[in-house]
């Protein structure tokens, strides 16, 4: 299998900070706040959820190992003042209880400059350290946790689209807050502000957003992000034949390009291969991927999260796979790494997770025979788990179109390619993740080459 390798960043995509210690600081917050109304009744969703642990020996027993399979040093266990935070599944309970009212926080600090950032994970920060336990694993491996897990996350949805969650909008559309989205939507190479790049009302209170929801699945002007290589552009010397020209499905930051990938592939590898069938849910036109191609590219907290056609085509199928919320790949945990967990799991799991979290899949015949069928992949990954199509099974669709979106944010997708599709990348591999610089959606992302019947 060839692959490029990426140096790791520890806050890839920007959904938590860099720094541990605001994490921390957050955590520690938010669990005092947690205590002192212990005695609230526990949201719907989470009494169920403590209904399903609490019911069976076995899953309880990891719900609490996996706080104290977390080893007794720092930055594991103790917050900065060294106070302990959370230590068993019911301070896990009440603590996502407090969060479940809020939306995502982002801090508006001018010092000092390290108190800037955002928790766009929230839970995910809870459970950074007991998901990569080995009670953590098997715990968020189980079904019936991750269907109870996705009863408590579609209920937070709900609050998100409300609003009440409004709120928390006041540190994201501050002025510093503004600037941060924009300069992640310029990337060096534009200089819109967030109200120029963004449609929004800048006379209204939170510039018209009346939920998170709202603000984040914001979308772009018209002419911001033009629709690259359209197929009825007319011929280019460079590219004759626009049609073959693969656009950015998201806004988002390239991962890595892997070829050829197998039907099937052990997951307890340090290379975190592709396992084909697992990733597309061993649907019938799976296996015709065998042997092909994947790209994969990751969302930033920061960008634009609505998806967009990379190709013209039909839509014949789509699918929803309910799947894990809180699953890293073992080796990133204390069982590979005992001295060197993986500080912001699942994020460096997304090899990984494209197999067994929450993902919508779309298969879409090119117009261009050259291209044929191919699939995209839209991975959630711990809140983020949220996936809509906005087209259907049998829809013609044209370049550049919006196609779905994630809510609350987004992970990462996987363009599939079938095996004798070569791609000619427009920004060649290996790219440098330490960068984190955004592919534009519908901006041209490779030209096909060759094809599986030449």
């Amino acid at each position: 299998m060839q692959a490029h390798h990426q140096i790791r960043t520890q806050a890839l995509g920007h959904w938590l900070p860099k720094d541990r210690n605001i994490i921390a600081q957050w955590l520690a917050e938010q669990v005092k706040n947690a205590r002192q109304q212990e005695d609230e009744t526990l949201e719907p969703s989470l009494q169920k959820f403590k209904a399903v642990v609490e019911g069976d020996p076995a899953l309880i027993k990891l719900a609490n190992d996996m706080f104290t399979e977390v080893p007794n040093r720092d930055p594991y266990r103790q917050d900065p003042t060294g106070t302990s935070q959370i230590r068993n599944f019911n301070d896990l309970l009440i603590t996502m209880n407090n969060v479940m009212k809020q939306g995502p926080q982002f801090f508006d600090k001018a010092e000092p400059k390290t108190a800037m950032g955002l928790i766009g994970f929230p839970i995910n920060a809870i459970l950074d350290w007991p998901m990569a336990t080995k009670s953590g694993y098997y715990f968020f491996m189980e079904p019936k946790v991750n269907a109870a897990l996705q009863a408590v996350l579609n209920s937070w949805g709900t609050f998100l689209k409300l609003p009440e969650s409004q709120a928390c909008l006041n540190g994201w559309l501050s002025t510093d807050g503004r600037n941060l989205i924009a300069a992640k939507g310029n990337d060096g190479k534009t200089s819109y502000t967030f109200d120029q790049m963004y449609m929004c009302d800048p006379s209204a209170p939170f510039l018209g957003y009346d939920t998170w929801d709202h603000f984040f699945t914001r979308q772009f002007r018209d002419g911001i992000r033009p629709v690259a290589a359209p197929d009825n552009a007319p011929p280019d010397v460079n590219i004759p034949n626009p049609t073959v020209v693969i656009n950015n499905a998201c806004e988002s930051a390239p991962l890595q390009f892997v070829k050829p990938v197998k039907w099937q592939d052990s997951f307890q590898l340090k290379g975190q291969p592709y396992s084909l069938g697992d990733m597309l849910n061993y649907n019938k036109l799976a296996q015709q991927f065998i042997g092909g191609t994947v790209y994969q590219a990751f969302l930033s907290a920061l960008s634009y999260h609505r998806w967009h056609a990379p190709v013209s085509g039909t839509v014949v199928d789509v699918e929803i796979i309910p799947g894990t919320y809180y699953s890293e790949n073992m080796y990133e945990g204390f069982m590979g790494k005992p001295d060197d967990p993986d500080p912001a799991a699942p994020n460096y799991s997304q090899p990984y997770i494209s197999a067994v979290a929450t993902r919508g899949i779309i298969y879409i015949r090119a117009d261009n025979p050259l291209i044929d069928l191919m699939a995209i992949v839209f991975i959630g990954m711990a809140e983020v788990s949220s996936c809509e199509f906005t087209v259907t099974t049998g829809s013609h669709i044209t370049k550049g179109q919006e196609i779905g979106m994630f809510h609350f944010g987004g992970s990462s997708h996987c363009m599939v390619f079938q095996p004798g599709i070569d791609l000619n990348f427009v920004t060649a591999p290996p790219w440098d993740m330490d960068t984190e610089y955004n592919f534009m959606v519908n901006s041209a992302l490779a030209v096909v080459t060759n094809s599986k019947d030449t």
